[in-house]
């Protein structure tokens, strides 16, 4: 039936597709599958760390007082989930860049962790499309915006344990000074 025959049938155009002809793949905070850009790693790597330390916050006020056993409990449910949600940024961050997300077990190694992690987190991702997806769609205003607070959120955590880290180390040297 065509559009004469039945007016109320959708228009059939090709306006929809992008200019350019490259397909643009929606990011999905929750997942294991699809490509994830620089800037959304980052972006909900530092976000959703700090909401879940809240949240864990907010529940070990509320349980310790009840039961040790229970908030040790919450707090390691807590960390798995950090951990799950971890994996899943690497995984699609490595699509991202072309390469198998079986490469994420690399962030168990020590030291090489941090070179994967400079990797991606300096490295563009493909262009087109590879076989894991297309690529993700440009940055929104909230993911700049989620990624300017996230890199003030990092930098005021560095300043707070530095804070604390710092005087404690020198009253440590004082007492092992005087010890001697």
């Amino acid at each position: 039936m065509t559009t004469a025959e039945n007016p109320y049938a959708s228009p059939k155009t090709l306006d929809l597709a992008p200019a350019d002809g490259v397909q643009e793949g929606i990011p999905k905070i929750f997942s294991f599958g699809g490509r994830l850009g620089r800037i959304r790693f980052a972006a909900y790597g530092v976000m959703v760390s700090m909401l879940l330390m809240i949240l864990a916050g907010f529940v070990g006020a509320l349980l310790a007082p009840i039961s040790i056993t229970f908030l040790v409990a919450v707090n390691v449910l807590f960390f798995a989930l950090c951990a799950i949600y971890g994996f899943s940024l690497y995984v699609r961050r490595l699509h991202d860049l072309g390469h198998s997300g079986w490469w994420s077990i690399v962030i168990l190694v020590p030291l090489v962790n941090f070179g994967l992690a400079l990797y991606l987190l300096f490295f563009p991702g493909n262009a087109g499309v590879n076989r894991h997806g297309p690529k993700v769609r440009n940055n929104s205003a909230g993911v700049i915006v989620a990624f300017i607070i996230s890199i003030l959120l990092g930098t005021a955590y560095i300043g707070m344990v530095a804070a604390i880290a710092i005087p404690a180390y020198q009253d440590y040297v004082e007492r092992v000074q005087q010890i001697q």
